[in-house]
């Protein structure tokens, strides 16, 4: 099949060459060039191939190792990630990973080559040894075809080999949601070979540079602000296995949650305090304002952690929504003893159910209503200095707690920047 293969490229090779020759001498030239030299004695791609197919194939077997220890050079091209999910725990990666070691057997240096490499696909692959590595704790992995497998597959006269794989990769990602959303997540691949072990087959090991980002990464709600290579020795039932790491760090963007999150709690905490200026008798409309005040904060707070995994721990946007409910509450204590104090007033005069003469009604009812009279005063005039001090001291209160909730925040986010 293989064989094959390669004569139909030859023939349309050829056919090429004879149409462009009759179009342009230039263009004829060019496809020459670095391929057939008729006045040098160096072995065109045709003589290489067929060395490679049928001369070396009496001997070459795809299922031995090239060497007793196969020295394998890992190096990873980044071209996108498209997201970072923390329902699923997991980032979306599409990659080129790079693969480089050497197999004697695919050496044609003694033929003179008058090129440098020779190109193939991914037909080619599936014919010579290849170290069978793979993501081992990836989700999901598949190769891009658009339109056609993306694999490259270069062969070096001394016998190196290079291969190309374009993959979109699903790998899981490491969340600690305490300081959400100021938090960072990180993301990471194991690469190794899948069937062959360290110890007596395959090494691997990073390339220099390991890994290549192609653009800064950015989402809508994270930035990739680093990453780290590592490897190790794994042991396994059959041995050591070769792996390597590589870690993702992404910082969350956390401008979404200030407008969504931030910004309209402070304006329901501000708008709870407009009853403490609009006087003790007003309480019907002092109670529809914390009332919808304290609903407006709960519904909130449920579209917000709607979206994040359900975790048992306590988060940075659980501190901040369940601090404001408390200060609207508060301000619904407020109320509550404000109407408390001022639930008889407006009632009229309770009267004595004791018979007292005409004379000593006289005397009598003017100082009953003189002391209910004071007693409504003093309720009124306690009603307005609770009001007054609640107008002071919430906000102090409120800026102290501010203060304190983002330094402390803050600060655990910068000591964990890079």
């Amino acid at each position: 099949m293989l064989s094959t293969l390669f004569l139909l490229l030859y023939a349309t090779r050829e056919t090429v060459h004879a149409l462009t020759a009759e179009i342009s001498p230039t263009v004829s030239y060019l496809l020459d060039k670095g391929a057939v030299h008729h006045n040098s004695s160096c072995a065109n791609d045709t003589e290489i191939i067929d060395h490679l197919l049928f001369e070396s194939a009496l001997y070459y077997n795809k299922h031995k190792l090239p060497s007793p220890q196969v020295d394998v050079r890992i190096e990873m091209w980044v071209q996108e990630v498209s997201s970072v999910s923390e329902l699923t725990q997991d980032f979306e990666i599409d990659l080129y990973m790079n693969e480089y070691w050497t197999d004697p057997g695919l050496a044609y240096d003694i033929l003179n080559p008058c090129q440098g490499n020779l190109s193939f696909d991914w037909a080619v692959m599936q014919n010579i040894w290849t170290p069978n590595t793979c993501f081992i704790n990836s989700k999901k992995a598949q190769l891009h075809s658009s339109p056609f497998t993306n694999v490259f597959l270069m062969v070096f006269p001394n016998g190196s080999v290079w291969s190309n794989w374009r993959i979109k990769s699903t790998g899981p990602c490491v969340m600690d949601l305490t300081k959400f959303p100021m938090d960072s997540i990180e993301c990471s691949l194991t690469f190794e070979s899948f069937n062959y072990n360290k110890v007596d087959e395959v090494f691997m090991r990073w390339g220099d540079p390991p890994l290549t980002i192609f653009k800064p990464i950015e989402l809508p709600d994270f930035t990739m602000t680093n990453f780290s290579t590592s490897n190790k020795f794994q042991l396994y039932a059959a041995g050591y296995w070769s792996e390597l790491n590589v870690n993702f760090l992404f910082r969350r963007r956390s401008g979404w949650y200030l407008l969504q999150g931030y910004i309209p709690t402070y304006m329901t905490v501000f708008i709870s305090w407009i009853p403490f200026y609009l006087g003790p008798k007003a309480i019907p409309a002092r109670t529809m304002i914390g009332v919808n005040a304290l609903l407006a904060l709960t519904f909130q707070f449920g579209n917000i952690i709607r979206n994040l995994p359900r975790v048992s721990y306590i988060k940075a946007i659980d501190v901040w929504m369940l601090s404001g409910i408390c200060f609207v509450f508060a301000s619904l204590f407020e109320l509550a003893t404000i109407g408390f104090l001022m639930r008889n007033e407006g009632k009229p005069a309770t009267k004595s159910t004791t018979r007292i003469t005409k004379n000593s009604a006289r005397w009598q009812q003017p100082s009953i209503c003189k002391d209910d009279t004071q007693r409504k005063s003093k309720n009124i005039l306690y009603c307005e200095r609770l009001d007054n001090t609640s107008r002071l001291m919430f906000p102090v209160v409120f800026t102290f707690y501010n203060f304190i909730y983002w330094f402390v925040y803050m600060k655990q986010a910068w000591d964990q920047a890079p």
